[in-house]
């Protein structure tokens, strides 16, 4: 099981230093990112601490005509290309693949579950990240967007209900080109594409599910679940970076439980970065203080993150009744009932 856990992690490593992951660029017109219903962290009324220069502010931008692999930059530049991607990011071209099935039998009942390949297009795509879905999901997603875009898509086929026949050779291939048609033409849609309704289809079950297994102690099963998650999230939605933050919490804590304390701290690393110049963030505090740990554990110096925390100490006082990152990330996606 550790080798297994292992691999995911490396391959997750490749995916996330990979430098077209977000198509981030220099000097390219982005895209706006309209965002029904979510807001992004830096809107939240969060601004850098008083007295506390953010590094961005302090440091001239890099020129840069490409973004860099993260593993040849120093601090700097890394924090510099990560502000870029933030700030730069041109949306990645998705294509939608239903490549298999496979028929379920449980409970009296039969369906089937349609293989959903999400892949980025233009470039090779070697973190092709996958989720399995019903005609019952798609039917929930479609009532969710119809709520919200009704007129946006009312021109958009939703593939009708089969009475008979459904489990034929013949009706399950026509049914996974309608899927697979209908998921493109949502997609072409920039409102929709950018809302919850549609992200939250490809990540939302296995989001839950990787938190209940992270809460009841198994790390391994909720380490690999969440590392697909991650490979989607950053396919679907790196405009909502609260999103990216709680993934790549959850996935540092379940790697630091296994003993796997280099691949912890580069993803608590990860999110880290992305909150700042956010220091009023809940998670704020807790990843400064579980990566100085992290570091402190490897050998690092880690007298930057330091000074930082005794910054926040003497503007606001002691902070050691601020929550441990693992009782917040505990806390997230707990379904009712």
């Amino acid at each position: 099981m550790e080798g297994e856990d292992n691999d995911q992690i490396n391959r997750l490593q490749r995916l996330s230093m990979s430098d077209d992951r977000s198509a981030a660029s220099c000097g390219n017109e982005d895209e706006s990112v309209p965002e029904k219903g979510r807001t992004d962290i830096r809107a939240q009324g969060c601004h850098p601490m008083d007295g506390i220069p953010s590094q961005n502010q302090a440091n001239q931008k890099a020129p840069c005509s490409r973004a860099l692999p993260e593993a040849m930059l120093t601090t700097k530049q890394l924090f510099q290309y990560w502000n870029t991607m933030n700030q730069k990011v041109k949306p990645i071209r998705l294509l939608f693949e239903i490549p298999e099935t496979r028929t379920v039998k449980e409970q009296g009942s039969r369906y089937v579950m349609y293989k959903v390949v999400v892949i980025k297009s233009g470039t090779y795509d070697a973190n092709q990240a996958y989720v399995e879905r019903r005609y019952s999901d798609f039917e929930k997603l479609h009532r969710n967007i119809l709520r919200n875009f009704k007129e946006e898509v009312e021109e958009i086929t939703f593939p009708k209900k089969i009475m008979a026949g459904n489990f034929l050779p013949g009706k399950i291939a026509e049914r996974k080109l309608a899927f697979r048609d209908y998921l493109a033409q949502l997609y072409a849609i920039k409102d929709i594409r950018f809302s919850d309704e549609f992200v939250e289809f490809f990540f939302l079950p296995e989001v839950q599910e990787g938190y209940g297994c992270l809460r009841s102690g198994q790390y391994t099963r909720a380490l690999k679940g969440l590392l697909n998650v991650l490979s989607l999230q950053e396919k679907l939605c790196m405009h909502l970076q609260d999103t990216l933050v709680l993934t790549l919490s959850a996935i540092g804590l379940c790697c630091r439980d296994l003993g796997h304390i280099e691949d912890a701290y580069k993803f608590c690393e990860k999110a880290g970065l992305i909150l700042h110049d956010v220091s009023c963030h809940r998670y704020y505090y807790p990843l400064i203080t579980i990566q100085v740990a992290l570091g402190n554990e490897l050998g690092r110096n880690m007298r930057h993150l330091q000074d930082r925390l005794i910054k926040m100490e003497e503007l606001h006082g002691n902070q050691s009744s601020q929550p441990s990152l693992k009782e917040l990330v505990v806390q997230e996606y707990i379904q009712d009932g």
